[in-house]
Protein backbone atom coordinates (compact mmCIF):
# COMPACT_ATOMS: atom_id res chain seq x y z
CA UNK A 1 0.00 0.00 0.00
CA UNK A 2 1.48 3.40 -1.15
CA UNK A 3 1.25 6.76 0.70
CA UNK A 4 0.51 9.35 -1.50
CA UNK A 5 1.80 12.52 -0.45
CA UNK A 6 0.12 15.82 -2.78
CA UNK A 7 0.81 19.34 -1.77
CA UNK A 8 -2.87 19.83 -0.72
CA UNK A 9 -5.93 18.12 -1.37
CA UNK A 10 -8.53 19.65 -3.86
CA UNK A 11 -10.71 22.49 -2.30
CA UNK A 12 -7.79 22.53 0.95
CA UNK A 13 -5.73 25.16 0.60
CA UNK A 14 -1.99 24.81 1.44
CA UNK A 15 -0.93 25.65 5.06
CA UNK A 16 0.17 29.07 6.08
CA UNK A 17 4.05 29.15 6.12
CA UNK A 18 3.73 31.06 9.45
CA UNK A 19 2.26 28.29 11.42
CA UNK A 20 4.95 25.91 10.54
CA UNK A 21 6.69 26.33 13.92
CA UNK A 22 3.96 25.02 15.81
CA UNK A 23 4.41 21.68 17.58
CA UNK A 24 1.80 19.50 16.08
CA UNK A 25 2.14 16.37 18.24
CA UNK A 26 -0.07 13.55 17.10
CA UNK A 27 -0.91 10.15 18.87
CA UNK A 28 2.71 8.55 17.84
CA UNK A 29 4.99 11.77 17.27
CA UNK A 30 6.34 14.55 18.92
CA UNK A 31 6.97 17.03 16.08
CA UNK A 32 8.58 20.35 15.68
CA UNK A 33 9.46 22.03 12.19
CA UNK A 34 12.38 23.56 11.87
CA UNK A 35 14.52 25.20 8.63
CA UNK A 36 11.89 23.48 6.68
CA UNK A 37 12.61 20.08 8.41
CA UNK A 38 10.05 17.76 10.16
CA UNK A 39 11.90 16.47 12.98
CA UNK A 40 9.79 13.71 15.02
CA UNK A 41 10.13 11.66 17.83
CA UNK A 42 8.27 8.66 18.59
CA UNK A 43 6.09 8.73 21.91
CA UNK A 44 6.14 5.21 23.01
CA UNK A 45 8.89 3.10 23.62
CA UNK A 46 7.59 0.47 21.41
CA UNK A 47 5.93 0.40 18.17
CA UNK A 48 3.73 -2.60 17.28
CA UNK A 49 2.16 -3.91 13.90
CA UNK A 50 -1.28 -2.56 14.83
CA UNK A 51 0.71 0.83 14.95
CA UNK A 52 1.76 0.47 11.29
CA UNK A 53 -0.82 2.03 8.99
CA UNK A 54 -1.31 4.90 12.27
CA UNK A 55 2.50 5.82 11.67
CA UNK A 56 2.21 5.69 7.87
CA UNK A 57 -0.54 7.98 8.04
CA UNK A 58 0.88 10.41 10.71
CA UNK A 59 3.61 10.99 8.49
CA UNK A 60 1.51 11.29 5.62
CA UNK A 61 -0.46 13.82 7.20
CA UNK A 62 2.53 15.49 8.17
CA UNK A 63 4.08 15.92 5.01
CA UNK A 64 0.92 17.46 3.86
CA UNK A 65 0.15 19.81 6.38
CA UNK A 66 3.97 21.25 6.48
CA UNK A 67 4.48 20.99 2.78
CA UNK A 68 7.45 19.32 3.43
CA UNK A 69 8.64 15.96 2.94
CA UNK A 70 11.56 16.33 4.54
CA UNK A 71 11.82 14.56 7.75
CA UNK A 72 14.03 13.27 10.58
CA UNK A 73 12.78 11.24 13.14
CA UNK A 74 14.46 9.96 16.23
CA UNK A 75 14.22 6.10 17.69
CA UNK A 76 16.43 7.31 20.89
CA UNK A 77 13.70 5.76 23.25
CA UNK A 78 12.56 3.05 21.20
CA UNK A 79 12.85 -0.66 22.99
CA UNK A 80 10.13 -2.59 20.29
CA UNK A 81 9.66 -2.22 16.59
CA UNK A 82 7.71 -4.47 14.85
CA UNK A 83 9.01 -5.57 11.51
CA UNK A 84 5.79 -4.51 9.81
CA UNK A 85 7.11 -0.86 11.06
CA UNK A 86 10.61 -1.76 9.30
CA UNK A 87 8.89 -2.11 6.15
CA UNK A 88 6.36 0.78 6.68
CA UNK A 89 9.32 2.74 7.40
CA UNK A 90 11.14 1.61 3.97
CA UNK A 91 7.80 1.96 2.16
CA UNK A 92 7.95 5.57 3.63
CA UNK A 93 11.40 6.27 2.64
CA UNK A 94 10.57 5.25 -0.78
CA UNK A 95 7.07 7.12 -1.14
CA UNK A 96 8.89 10.30 0.11
CA UNK A 97 12.23 9.86 -2.47
CA UNK A 98 9.70 9.31 -5.31
CA UNK A 99 8.20 12.46 -5.06
CA UNK A 100 11.85 14.21 -4.28
CA UNK A 101 11.48 14.13 -0.59
CA UNK A 102 13.76 11.96 2.23
CA UNK A 103 12.88 10.45 5.54
CA UNK A 104 16.03 10.08 7.84
CA UNK A 105 16.50 8.20 10.69
CA UNK A 106 18.66 8.95 13.88
CA UNK A 107 20.24 7.51 17.21
CA UNK A 108 18.40 4.21 16.05
CA UNK A 109 19.34 1.55 18.42
CA UNK A 110 21.92 -1.38 17.94
CA UNK A 111 19.55 -3.95 17.61
CA UNK A 112 17.31 -2.22 14.88
CA UNK A 113 21.04 -1.17 12.71
CA UNK A 114 21.90 -4.55 13.02
CA UNK A 115 18.15 -5.72 11.46
CA UNK A 116 18.60 -3.17 9.15
CA UNK A 117 22.52 -4.02 7.70
CA UNK A 118 21.26 -8.17 7.72
CA UNK A 119 17.66 -7.55 6.06
CA UNK A 120 19.43 -5.16 3.59
CA UNK A 121 16.98 -2.20 4.53
CA UNK A 122 19.95 0.23 5.44
CA UNK A 123 19.84 0.68 1.31
CA UNK A 124 16.31 2.12 1.66
CA UNK A 125 16.17 3.60 4.89
CA UNK A 126 18.40 6.68 5.75
CA UNK A 127 20.18 6.73 9.16
CA UNK A 128 22.63 9.32 11.18
CA UNK A 129 24.18 8.89 14.77
CA UNK A 130 22.42 12.32 15.81
CA UNK A 131 20.09 15.07 14.63
CA UNK A 132 22.45 17.51 13.20
CA UNK A 133 23.94 14.52 10.97
CA UNK A 134 19.99 13.61 10.22
CA UNK A 135 19.32 17.45 8.99
CA UNK A 136 22.88 17.72 7.20
CA UNK A 137 21.83 13.89 5.33
CA UNK A 138 18.13 15.39 4.35
CA UNK A 139 19.66 18.82 3.46
CA UNK A 140 22.61 16.81 1.16
CA UNK A 141 20.20 14.56 0.01
CA UNK A 142 17.39 16.91 -1.37
CA UNK A 143 20.01 19.10 -3.20
CA UNK A 144 21.33 16.29 -5.10
CA UNK A 145 17.85 15.83 -6.64
CA UNK A 146 16.93 19.54 -6.85
CA UNK A 147 13.90 19.32 -4.90
CA UNK A 148 14.83 22.19 -2.82
CA UNK A 149 15.00 24.22 -5.38
CA UNK A 150 11.90 22.95 -6.90
CA UNK A 151 10.27 24.14 -4.03
CA UNK A 152 11.50 27.43 -3.14
CA UNK A 153 10.93 28.53 -6.38
CA UNK A 154 6.94 28.40 -6.48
Amino acid sequence: MRIELHDSEPGHPAPDPSQSDRRPNTELLSVRVEDGIIRASLNDRSLRSLDTGKLRAEISSLCRAHNSRLIVLSMRNTETLASSVLGALAQLSADLERVGGVLVLYKVPREVTKVLKKTRLDRLIHTARDRNAAKKKAKSLTSKSGFLRRTSAA
